[in-house]
Parts: structure tokens; C-alpha cells; sequence
């Protein structure tokens, strides 16, 4: 067993009640590793959570997690174990995103109860920073409380909805064999009506409506897309009508500023006549809205790391044929920065208007001369591109050769916002990997 693994070990053994001291002496764990993780296990007790920011409307909302039978909970411990012995997280991130995402779970609807309910949040976070990992916990203790049918928007193109499907797959739905949570037990097991393929978009061949009157969850994983989206609302609509009253339905907004915001500016009060100068939604808008109109029992929550469109959709916005618009009125929640979070303040600095107050950047930013941008936008690779390339295999290779464990590891080279000229530079930068690559096996030879 290797460290990763023996303090992940641990790690678990101590969420589940076991003392530090019990836990590091288990005779699975190798003798030689137990200094180093107690003493990593002893630095995680003085770490200190910042707690996430949250704005409510506290007017109608019910507590009712807290009343929750927890004992049958299958989904988040499973994944919380996972998070623990198998991606190696400490303790303490586990905490936060336990205690994060219940505060979430909680501002939603009791999904187990008899009345109708619609609820709207935000939950914003730094990017690259974990919002991923908050939404999939978030879906576990909501399949773990009643939520029956979770829907992901995921993004506008096939990449990043597969990507988000594999992720989901992974620490959630669950895999035979491989890295993963284990496949649940006989009638826990998801539906899932969208595959890890890159065409594996909602179809209505992949789907059953039957198993929308079962009791295991549903999970979709789609794009917004027209064409998708209209075929997920013409299936929906040959579902009995009850399944459509009674089922509790989580939707999921990823990247919700992308393609979700009406950028038509429609606007319409509840009390008054249709304006004439009336415009509908645009098309994504109006189909999420069309979507969740058809449910009784309802919660959408965006994620995103630019919320500014989102917090400015009218508040009062009304459509006769359409749910109400996505604005966030229930809550918006503010993920804190991570403590190992590396941004583009860290990098770049910050400078405060107001208070004149500066933070200085890493000294990591090297401007290139014009003779060097000359060469770049004639796509021809100057001297300091080929050492940067260089210098990324062999930061690579060196990070390779400390670790068993397959990392990726990843350089972008960004000249244009033109794919034409990307596509160009590609090229080049492709000829040079190869000729790097023909270098390193002739002398392998």
C-alpha cells in the first residue's frame, strides 16, 4: 500500500469514529508510513473552514433537512468514502463540502411531501475551484433525501457534457471495475437515460418512462441545445400526467450564464396585457422554462463562476406558457476559495479602485518582444516558444517520474481569438511535439 492509499485509509477509518492513534497502527497500513501520516492527520485538526456566504429569502422556506432519517443514506456516504480513501482528500475538504452542501440541500423543498413547490438558487464559486464536486455531492444527498429525476445542463457543446456524464458516472452513478464509487446494491441503482459516449445525448430510445414511476433515481446528462432539449420536452410530454405532478425534480445549471439567460431582455409583469413590442425568450431560455413548467415539484440551481447576468435577470419577469425566469430568489450561495486555490488574482494581483489598496502578482508574467510576436503571428515558433515547450516536457517527465499516479498535465498556447490562426499555430506546435518525440526514440534506440 502506498502513502496516497494509507492515508486514505486512515482518513476513513477516522470519519467513521476510530481514534487517530487506532487509526494510523491499523496493521493494513505499512509500518514506515505511520510517522508521515499521523503527522499529516494531526496538521489537518488545526485547519481552520471559512464558511460560505449565503443570501435567502427566508419568507416561505421550511427547515427540513435536519429532520431527515440519515441511516438509509446510501449516495453520499459512498461518495464521501470515495472522496476520502480514493481521490486522497483531507478530512477537513470533505467537511466543507458536507456542511456546504447540506446548507444547499436544506434552502430546497422537502421532496418527500404531498405539496407542489418551485425553487430558485445561485451557487457561485471561483473557477476551476470545486464547483463540480459541490453539484455531485449535492446530487447525492438529494437522491438520498426523494429527489427522484436529476437533470444536468452541461454546457453547449458534446465535449464538456461528456466530460460532466464520465465525472458523474464516476463518483456517483458508479463503474463495474476501475476507479470509482462501486455499482449501488439492487434498488439503488440510477437510471441513467443519457450515455458516457460522445453522441450519448438524450434520445428517447435510451429512455423509459416507466422508470419515472419507480423508486430509483433518474439521472439525464445533456446540453443545451435546441434539438436536445426539444426531444427531452416531447418525451416528457407522453409521461402520465400524475409522474409529472408527483415526481420531485432537481435540475442542475452548469456554467448558468452560458446560453440559460434570456438575451432577448423579454419583459413581462404578471398583471399586465402581452407589450407590443414583445419579444419571447431566447431559444435555451425559453425551453429551460418550458422544462421546468411541466413539473409541480421542482428545484433549479445554477452554477457558475461569473454570476453577473444571473443576479440581474428581473425578478418579476412573467410568461403565461412559461415557468417564471431563472431568476436565483430562493438563495445565492457563495463558495469560499479553497486555501490551495491558485487563480488570476494570485497570478496577476488585484488592485482596489475604491480603497487604492494593491496586491502584487507572482513573478511569473514574461513579455515577449515584437520581433517574437511578429514570428508568432506569422506562425512561426521564436525561440522562447520552443524553450517554453521544452520546459513543459521536461517539468512533465520530472513529475511523472516522482508519481505512479496519471496526472494530466496540460500547456496552452493561445495567440488568436481566431480559430483560424489557432488552427495555424496548431500545426506548428504539433511538427515541433514530433520531432521532440522522433529525438527521444532514436536515442531510446
Amino acid at each position: 500500500m502506498d502513502y496516497t492509499k494509507a492515508l486514505g485509509l486512515a482518513r476513513h477509518l477516522i470519519s467513521i469514529g476510530i481514534s487517530l492513534n487506532e487509526a494510523v497502527n491499523n496493521p493494513v497500513i505499512p509500518e514506515v508510513l505511520r510517522g508521515r501520516i499521523q503527522q499529516a492527520l494531526k496538521e489537518e485538526e488545526t485547519i481552520v473552514l471559512q464558511p460560505a456566504r449565503m443570501v435567502v429569502d427566508d419568507k416561505e422556506h421550511v427547515e427540513w433537512l435536519n429532520q431527515q432519517d440519515r441511516s438509509g443514506w446510501y449516495y453520499w456516504p459512498t461518495l464521501r468514502q470515495y472522496l476520502l480513501t480514493t481521490k486522497g482528500w483531507s478530512s477537513p475538504s470533505v467537511q466543507s463540502l458536507d456542511n456546504e452542501t447540506d446548507r444547499i440541500l436544506g434552502r430546497l423543498a422537502e421532496p418527500n411531501g404531498t405539496d407542489s413547490f418551485d425553487k430558485r438558487g445561485l451557487v457561485l464559486g471561483f473557477v476551476q475551484s470545486g464547483k463540480t464536486s459541490n453539484y455531485t455531492a449535492l446530487i447525492a444527498k438529494a437522491a438520498d433525501s426523494g429527489y427522484r429525476l436529476i437533470i444536468v445542463l452541461s454546457g453547449i457543446d458534446n465535449g464538456l457534457r461528456l466530460q460532466t456524464h464520465r465525472r458523474l458516472k464516476r463518483e456517483l452513478v458508479g463503474v463495474s471495475a476501475g476507479k470509482g464509487v462501486p455499482l449501488p446494491p439492487m434498488g439503488k441503482q440510477w437510471f441513467e437515460f443519457t450515455r458516457d459516449q460522445l453522441d450519448g445525448d438524450f434520445r428517447p430510445g435510451f429512455a423509459n418512462n416507466a422508470a419515472l414511476q419507480g423508486s430509483q433515481p433518474v439521472l439525464l446528462v445533456v446540453k443545451k441545445n435546441g434539438f436536445v432539449l426539444r426531444r427531452l420536452l416531447e418525451w416528457l410530454n407522453t409521461a402520465p400526467k400524475e409522474v409529472m405532478q408527483t415526481i420531485p425534480l432537481m435540475v442542475i445549471d452548469d456554467e448558468a450564464d452560458l446560453a440559460s439567460v434570456d438575451t432577448r431582455g423579454s419583459y413581462q409583469l404578471e398583471e399586465e396585457e402581452l407589450p407590443e413590442d414583445y419579444e419571447p425568450p431566447s431559444v435555451i431560455n425559453g425551453l429551460i422554462r418550458n422544462l421546468l413548467s411541466k413539473f409541480y415539484r421542482k428545484a433549479y440551481i445554477a452554477y457558475t463562476a461569473t454570476p453577473f447576468a444571473n443576479v440581474l435577470i428581473p425578478h418579476d419577469n412573467y410568461n403565461l406558457n412559461l415557468s417564471d425566469d431563472l431568476y436565483p430568489r430562493d438563495f445565492i450561495f457563495d463558495l469560499p476559495k479553497p486555501s490551495c486555490y491558485f487563480g488570476a488574482e494570485e497570478l496577476f494581483g488585484r488592485m482596489d479602485d475604491i480603497s487604492e489598496e494593491s496586491m502584487e502578482g507572482m513573478d511569473v508574467i514574461r513579455h515577449i518582444s515584437d520581433e517574437d510576436l511578429v514570428a508568432l503571428q506569422e506562425c512561426r515558433l521564436p525561440l522562447v516558444m520552443e524553450k517554453a515547450i521544452l520546459s513543459f516536457v521536461l517539468a512533465g517527465a520530472a513529475r511523472k517520474q516522482r508519481s505512479s499516479e496519471d496526472f494530466p498535465a496540460t500547456m496552452l498556447v493561445h495567440i488568436s481569438f481566431r480559430i483560424y490562426d489557432q488552427l495555424q499555430i496548431h500545426n506548428v506546435v504539433e511538427k515541433k511535439i514530433y520531432r521532440i518525440e522522433r529525438r527521444m526514440a532514436l536515442r531510446q534506440e
